[in-house]
């Protein structure tokens, strides 16, 4: 079953009255920072190098298209297809790098990762599984550096992209701005690899075309025709009717220009917006100037189908009138109706809380009927708790939790009080480095403590079960939540206590740890094996928590993956959890802003356990993933849920200080958010 939207190109024009179309994207130049230089214009199977290296690249996987890309022509790949480029010395131990390209996939697939390009430890960009960019680079050590995007890449669009790095600070650009950002110091593995490539001839193969590639020497600080380009998008594809469709401005112009007229119109809905010269700001070391807008338009009720969301500008350069258009695709579809009975809530955060009544009444002129409050992370509560061992209370407020339950009541919201469950809350405290001592940490494959709790000492657990039925049983609450049920990742815990009950449980001594480890003999029989320690402790604990309180929802926040990648990855079997009744609901954390990956995600795990347990899919609101600043990005993912036939959601997250409820939610109030959720009748 195919869910992505239909791959359908965009179309820009740049306009000069009274002369032909003005060309906003050129051919990149060589210059003395240059180290290979891709223009992708010629013929055949042979990529020429116009960079100083002379560095040609040889096509594998059969013979490659040309075909009419950003600027002339570009490389089209097919899947199983990829160029492959020498690496000589002066392409590794780089101090400074920058790697940029346009690129258009046509893979409709948003679960599919894609190299775009690849030097295996050395530096990457790739569009990683719910189209999020992804850039790698590997310092002199092999250390990782990965910066991850937030905006999702769209089939049948032209984007431009960079991965740079100035010897301090990696960043990843998309469309010339930048995306993420970390530091890293050193210099850029210098050790050969397997060579320079674009595209992949594995699993991983690019599918699309790639136009006007360079490698350079140095960090470019700007992308301006990138810019240029995206002068105008939309704020999201996938509409709603009625509701909203809104296109955000942020042209680049010469100094000195004039106000810009900005337009946006979908179908016979037009609207404006003006960019006064005062609003425009100098673009450093440039002779640019910049403005920000957005024109919004409001979808009247009995409008669907694929569209066309065009956005235009206009303004004054050197006596002459600059027109600028871009029309892009998007899908409206009607309102679902709102269901008389759904779970509507959003996570928060207990510690960030300084005035429990304004944010709960918030939530419920938001139309939420439900809240998700983090008040603990392994041993630091967020309260002041009986347990210990670190009680961090916010705000000196030590009725915190007993003032948001009764707020919750007033305001008609249940609370729910969730738990980061293995993880170490406070690493560098007294308590912590004792619990690490005490040999309580996790341990990688290569012997080094990890700050998370190991699911096989029984103090640990022993924590992770009277951390849950102390607010259980303590406080007047609607559920607790689990949250990191899980291991960080998929190289832990190789602690001599792990290594004692595996061997105990395969029945001999093992190569310890090469056997665990992914090209081991027993790599499947570990995975089962910690898989199983986190399951005994979800057992563990809700068997004490329905003993002191069974009236309790006992939930988690789990991956938003398949079962069995969640489980091999992190240990975290919520399948299972599901199945033998362990969780009264599951929280998938689906906060991908990609809509064909968000639908894939949530019907696979709708498949899976929606038989057994209510599932409240994440969205992500305020996430890692991105940032909702408009109501039409949240009656996507809500539309789309409700489509499913899931019976609720938990947005991620509505924390002090926010503006999520009035600039995102309550607009639609009246249209997807109307009522309580409860199935009640509302008062006139």
């Amino acid at each position: 079953m195919r869910h992505a939207l239909p791959v359908v190109p965009l179309a820009l024009t740049l306009l000069l009255a009274g002369i032909a179309q003005a060309q906003i994207v050129t051919p990149l130049q060589a210059d003395e920072h240059t180290l290979l230089l891709y223009h992708f214009d010629g013929d055949g199977d042979t990529i020429i190098d116009s960079g100083p290296l002379g560095l040609n690249g040889a096509v594998i996987g059969g013979e490659v298209a040309r075909t009419e890309g950003i600027v002339g022509r570009a490389l089209t790949l097919a899947d199983g297809q990829a160029v492959t480029i020498p690496t000589p010395e002066a392409l590794r131990g780089l101090e400074q790098i920058t790697v940029e390209t346009w690129f258009r996939t046509t893979d409709p697939d948003p679960m599919h990762r894609q190299r775009l390009v690849l030097y295996w430890e050395h530096y990457l960009i790739s569009i990683f599984e719910g189209g999020r960019l992804t850039g790698h680079l590997y310092d002199q050590d092999v250390g990782k550096f990965i910066a991850r995007g937030h905006q999702p890449i769209i089939p049948g669009r032209w984007y431009h992209t960079a991965l740079t790095w100035d010897g301090e600070r990696v960043r990843l650009w998309l469309n010339g701005r930048v995306e993420a950002t970390l530091r890293m110091s050193g210099t850029i593995n210098p050790v050969p690899g397997a060579g320079l490539q674009l595209g992949s001839a594995g699993t991983d193969s690019f599918i699309g075309q790639i136009d006007e590639l360079r490698i350079s020497s140095i960090a470019r600080p700007a992308f301006p025709e990138a810019r240029r380009m995206d002068f105008c998008r939309p704020s999201e594809t996938l509409l709603v009717s009625p509701g909203f469709a809104r296109m955000l401005f942020d042209p680049l112009m010469p100094a000195g220009t004039g106000p810009v007229e900005c337009t946006a119109t979908l179908g016979d809905l037009s609207a404006t917006a003006t960019i006064a010269p005062d609003d425009l700001q100098p673009v450093e070391g440039s002779d640019l100037v910049a403005g920000v807008s957005h024109v919004e338009l409001r979808i009247p009720e009995g409008q669907s189908g694929d569209a066309i969301l065009a956005g235009a500008m206009s303004y004054q350069a050197d006596g002459q009138t600059v027109h600028a258009a871009r029309e892009v695709p998007v899908r409206i579809e009607p309102v679902v109706p709102v269901p008389a009975t759904e779970f509507r809530a959003a996570w928060t955060h207990s510690h960030r809380i300084e005035e429990p009544e304004d944010i709960l009444a918030r939530m419920e002129a938001s139309g939420l009927n439900a809240a998700i409050m983090r008040v603990r992370r392994g041993e630091t509560a967020y309260y002041r708790s009986a347990l210990g061992p670190i009680s961090e209370v916010p705000f000196e407020n030590e009725t915190l939790l007993q003032d948001c339950a009764a707020a919750a009541k007033r305001h008609g919201i249940d609370l729910h009080l969730y738990v980061n469950n293995f993880p170490v809350g406070s690493p560098d405290s007294e308590i912590a480095q004792q619990m690490r001592a005490d040999g309580r940490w996790q341990k990688n494959s290569a012997g080094e403590d990890v700050a998370w709790l190991c699911p096989s000492h029984p103090a640990n657990l022993e924590l992770v079960e009277a951390a849950m039925v102390e607010l259980a049983r303590d406080y007047d609450i609607a559920g607790v939540q689990y949250d990191f049920i899980r291991y960080g990742g998929d190289d832990v815990c190789f602690c001599d206590r792990c290594r004692a009950g595996f061997e105990e449980r395969v029945g001999r001594a093992v190569d310890w740890p090469a056997e665990c480890l992914a090209a081991g003999a027993l790599h499947e029989d570990w995975l089962d094996y910690r898989a199983s320690l986190i399951t005994e402790a979800v057992r563990r604990t809700s068997a004490a928590i329905r003993a002191v309180n069974d009236d309790l929802v006992i939930s988690a926040a789990v991956f938003a993956m398949p079962p069995e990648q969640a489980k091999a990855g992190v240990g975290q079997d919520w399948a299972l959890w599901c199945r033998e009744g362990l969780l009264d609901a599951l929280c998938p954390m689906s906060y991908t802003p990609d809509n064909a990956a968000y639908e894939v995600t949530v019907s696979t795990i709708l498949d899976a356990v929606g038989e057994y347990v209510p599932v409240y899919a994440g969205i992500g609101l305020r996430s890692g993933s991105g940032v909702m600043r408009y109501p039409e990005q949240f009656a996507a993912k809500l539309n789309t849920l409700r489509r499913l036939g899931a019976p609720g959601f938990s947005a991620f997250c509505v924390t002090p200080p926010t503006d999520a409820p009035e600039t995102v939610l309550i607009p639609l109030r009246e249209t997807m958010l109307a009522g309580d959720g409860r199935g009640e009748p509302q008062p006139d």
